[in-house]
């Protein structure tokens, strides 16, 4: 079995390296408290938007795909404050920041040391995620870390992406890094910076994002000493086991609210890369009180390609999915984690063996992961849980020549969200649109269409709301998206498919009905379709079209219960067909006025209603998506797992 992230609860006052409660001279008084607590969340506010308006690649400045939080520096390091940051990223840091703290020492850290680390089997979650920590030393001790996520265009891949599901091991993903100084008691280590630059394609944007993650870390580290300066180390310290004290008292409240029990619950990854599909993540979930165990025992073997989780993955994928369901005011810290055990074997899916891939791990698997806790929690908590979010199906990492100006030939890449998927409906409303994934919780965010055409060779076709995308419900799914791309100006693409949840698309809860899974296809010249599965290669010519239409989120509740009102205000907004509000909802509507025929939707609904069968999960199995199949027309084309050519931009 893995490793566990679980922290026996003390039974009086929880205690630090620092102490017990009990140990300090005094409680902050509640003022004081509050102040120092937004002033540390106005800090990861100012880290965010230096990292967010310094950065000069569209997947930092448009995306936000980057988060920044606050640490102390015990052991394991305690989130101060995480903000606005995406919970793949921030659940995972202070995993990534203690294995920087072991691998150098107290001896080896110093004031204005600036420390990078991409490597899963180093606490952190994929290679395209650069973290980067800074020590916050005061008066001559280490109090605080500052810490920066980015997700980088390019680590030195054999593949021309920085998630490579292609890859077979880590070598093949791309640069590994533990631990490792760019800067060294302040000074930047040139050696190690121009090292990291000639091993990654894109230098100029590498080298910029790079620098405005040090702009962000640095930020973080002057803000805390202005703050060091204002309250005193003593008071910080005080403050620092406070919150945790804090959150462990409201979650420990609340968890003991939550029934006892064993819940069981399935969920299923695509493929991995290589032909392998319907990839079963298992979950058993044990409520005991106010603490949680979670057990991936079971669970099929790692995959071939980099579908794989590290421990970090697996980790904060659980922990993202039960402090989803706990009251948002309570801050996100080791006071929450200590009360959740995870328990994953080594050589699985859901915790990859050295040296297994993991180049997708912040989508696959983890949102599975996420689904599976979930769906475990539904049986304990209905009234807490979400359906199924879509995955990131229909994405890719899109590259090659800008021609645009004569006589210029200019490398570009791009990762672009925008064809993202729907979230999950829940107990009380509908679910979000653009959710994009389940690790990032609607943090994400598209680029203007202007922007996209203005710096890359590309033209966006079509982009909008996708008719009867969303799964039905008295809570509908949020809908998917159509995202319609052609190359201009540069002759052909290539895309790195790197997304899941297509084949099983996001689930309904309690008759809700689950969302159809998108697709990510080609049409050609001839109008012809070339259908790809979520992780797989495929080439756009100038002329065709690259076509990534996402799936909605799973429905909540019996569909037969929304409101009529609801349902003609969807049809007439075009979120769902006129057949859609017959055959889901049962409502018939007047085509031309959208006008609800009240004594036929009664008697329908009756007669609906007689030979209903509610599921608390639905689909029960998988491979359960319908609209890429739904596609295939005479003359397409369905590919499972397509591999780059030899000609494309590939060292094979």
């Amino acid at each position: 079995m893995g490793s566990t992230i679980k922290k026996e609860a003390a039974a009086e006052a929880p205690t630090t390296a620092c102490g017990t409660l009990e140990d300090a001279p005094r409680k902050l008084d509640p003022t004081t408290f509050a102040v120092i607590f937004n002033a540390l969340n106005a800090i990861v506010k100012e880290m965010s938007l230096t990292f967010e308006y310094s950065a000069w690649s569209s997947i930092i400045a448009e995306a936000r795909d980057f988060s920044c939080a606050v640490y102390d520096a015990e052991v394991p390091p305690n989130a101060l404050c995480v903000f606005d940051g995406l919970p793949i990223h921030v659940n995972a840091q202070p995993v990534a920041i203690g294995e920087i703290a072991k691998f150098f020492g107290p001896e080896e850290l110093h004031d204005g040391d600036l420390i990078l680390v991409n490597s899963a089997y180093y606490g952190n979650t994929h290679l395209g995620d650069f973290v980067l920590a800074t020590p916050v030393f005061y008066k001559g001790k280490h109090l605080f870390w500052s810490a920066a996520t980015g997700h980088q265009m390019d680590v030195g891949s054999a593949y021309r992406t920085s998630v490579p599901t292609y890859a077979t091991d880590i070598w093949s993903e791309g640069l590994q890094i533990s631990p490792l100084k760019i800067a060294d008691r302040g000074e930047m280590r040139k050696d190690v910076l121009n090292f990291l630059l000639e091993n990654v394609r894109y230098r100029d944007f590498i080298y910029g994002d790079l620098m405005s993650q040090i702009g962000s870390a640095k930020t973080g580290k002057k803000r805390l000493l202005e703050l060091l300066d204002t309250w005193g180390a003593d008071t910080l310290k005080r403050f620092s086991r406070e919150i945790i004290a804090y959150a462990d008292r409201r979650t420990r409240e609340e968890l003991e609210t939550w029934p006892d029990g064993i819940y069981e619950s399935e969920a299923w990854v695509d493929s991995d890369g290589y032909g392998r599909t319907d990839i079963a993540i298992r979950c058993k979930l044990t409520i005991d009180g106010h603490n949680l165990s979670i057990d991936f025992d079971g669970s099929d073997p790692q995959g071939r390609g980099g579908v794989n989780a590290g421990w970090a993955t697996c980790r904060n994928s659980v922990s993202t999915a039960i402090l989803m369901c706990i009251d948002p005011s309570i801050p996100h810290n080791e006071g929450c984690l200590q009360h959740i055990e995870v328990k994953a074997p080594k050589g699985t899916i859901v915790n990859a063996e050295w040296p297994g891939p993991t180049a997708a791990a912040t989508i696959v698997p983890a949102d599975s992961i996420t689904d599976a806790v979930w769906k475990c929690l539904a049986q304990a908590i209905p009234e807490k849980v979400v359906a199924g979010c879509g995955h990131v199906t229909p994405n890719c990492v899109t590259t090659g020549i800008d021609r645009r100006i004569e006589g210029v030939e200019k490398p570009f890449g791009v990762i672009l969200f925008n064809g993202s998927s729907g979230g999950g409906a829940s107990a009380t409303s509908d679910g979000w649109p653009f959710m994009v994934t389940p690790g990032t919780v609607g943090g994400l965010r598209f680029a203007p269409i202007e922007i996209i055409e203005m710096h890359f060779p590309l033209v966006v076709k079509e982009y909008q709301i996708r008719t009867d995308s969303m799964g039905a419900g008295k809570h509908c799914g949020g809908p998917g998206l159509n995202f319609f791309v052609t190359p201009c100006g540069t002759g052909q693409i290539d895309n790195y498919g790197y997304g899941d949840g297509m084949s099983n698309p996001p689930f309904g809860l309690f008759g809700g009905k689950p969302g159809d899974g998108g697709a990510l296809y080609r049409v050609d010249k001839d109008g012809k379709k070339y259908i790809v599965s979520a992780s797989s290669y495929f080439r756009t010519r100038e002329g065709e079209t690259w076509c990534a239409v996402s799936t909605g989120g799973g429905g909540y509740g019996n569909p037969l219960d929304r409101p009529t009102d609801k349902v003609a205000r969807d049809a007439r907004d075009e979120f769902i067909s006129v057949e859609t509000a017959r055959n889901d909802y049962g409502v018939v509507l007047d085509p031309e006025t959208f006008t609800v025929d009240e004594a036929a939707t009664k008697a329908l609904r009756a007669k609906m209603r007689a030979g209903q069968t509610i599921e608390i999960i639905d689909p029960p199995g998988p491979n359960a998506g319908t609209y890429f199949r739904s596609l295939l027309g005479p003359g397409d084309e369905y590919a499972l797992n397509p591999l780059p050519p030899e000609d494309a931009d590939a060292t094979l």
